[in-house]
């Protein structure tokens, strides 16, 4: 795990980012790049959104005892069975003050440390919102290795129907709209900032040899052929609901699904919200996009009915496919509980 000094051996030279909205395909491409002999990609642990709020309480992250702490929590987050890193650290042996110092190299530091237990090179994360902290997540080229951004889209109407199929957190399809115009707004004000590479969904699952070359030539990485298939043994299918695909054949066709699981109005609403992105990215309308709210009347009433009404059968699959899930929100409640103590 380390050299005689304390210290990561220089093995993870390329860090790989996935900016998505979720539900945009973002599990299949980690684990197809997860399959590259040199790529490790860890279950998403979301560090940015679960930590960031509490930073305060962990001091001054140049003084090593609170980059240790901010270490241990990540670390207790990433070995939860819902994530299950089967990770071993004990970073008070390391020598950290040019490892860690700041969130983002405490972020980075640790998938280092997965990178070596995987005897790889490079890691690949694909964390919820990164797009929100792509200005800290640059400072890690400042600090060493390379850093890419792979843009991943899926058309908007198909993503409102993965979202509703599976109702954690979002019940209707004008919030969906909303959040995803607002997302790919966030990604695309970096377009010509960053190192990034825009993959679609679409072109990922139809002819996956050609997208996943591409997406490896980006990287500069040898392609590997593994990359072009799902894996029958992945083990994290069998733990999470959202995840029973990954041990599957690619779904080919699995797209167009709005025009038989949306309505017309729920289509014109999202194609309304976000047609200057659609069009943009590549997504064909099928209708007017020229929804109008008169008087606010679907906002202020229609609304918060079917948030109300969508919500009970979140609940339900919640409460039953996903104990692992609000096992893991237990404990961080808990660890944010213990460092505001401290």
């Amino acid at each position: 795990m380390k050299n005689s000094h304390g210290r990561i051996k220089p093995m993870s030279n390329k860090r790989i980012f996935i900016l998505a909205s979720e539900r945009s395909g973002t599990n299949l491409l980690r684990v197809l790049l997860g399959n590259h002999k040199d790529i490790s990609a860890p279950v998403a642990v979301h560090f940015f959104n679960t930590f960031k709020s509490s930073l305060s309480y962990y001091g001054d992250l140049k003084e090593k005892k609170n980059s240790v702490k901010l270490l241990n929590h990540f670390l207790k987050s990433a070995n939860h069975p819902y994530t299950d890193w089967k990770l071993e650290v004990d970073f008070s042996k390391f020598s950290l003050e040019k490892e860690v110092y700041s969130f983002e190299t405490a972020m980075d530091f640790i998938h280092k440390c997965y990178v070596e237990n995987e005897n790889k090179k490079h890691y690949v994360c694909k964390d919820n919102d990164l797009y929100d902290y792509i200005s800290l997540l640059e400072n890690l080229e400042k600090k060493d290795s390379s850093t890419y951004y792979i843009y991943l889209t899926r058309d908007p109407r198909d993503h409102a129907v993965s979202w509703l199929k599976t109702p954690l957190f979002l019940h209707t399809v004008f919030d969906i709209a909303k959040k995803w115009n607002r997302e790919q707004n966030t990604v695309l004000s970096y377009i010509n900032k960053i190192n990034m590479y825009h993959l679609k969904y679409e072109d990922l699952i139809k002819d996956t040899r050609s997208a996943m070359t591409n997406v490896l030539n980006f990287i500069d990485l040898k392609v590997d052929e593994n990359c072009f298939n799902t894996d029958s043994n992945n083990k994290e299918s069998k733990r999470n609901e959202l995840w029973k695909n990954l041990s599957k054949p690619i779904i080919r066709n699995n797209s167009n699904k709005f025009l038989e699981r949306l309505s017309k109005k729920e289509i014109k609403i999202l194609e309304t919200i976000c047609k200057e992105n659609m069009n943009y990215l590549g997504y064909d309308l099928v209708s007017k996009a020229n929804w109008v709210d008169y008087f606010g009347l679907y906002q202020n009433y229609i609304l918060p009915k079917e948030r109300k009404r969508n919500k009970l059968k979140n609940n339900s699959f919640y409460e039953q496919k996903m104990k692992d899930l609000s096992s893991k929100l237990d404990l961080l409640n808990n660890l944010k509980n213990e460092v505001k103590s401290d």
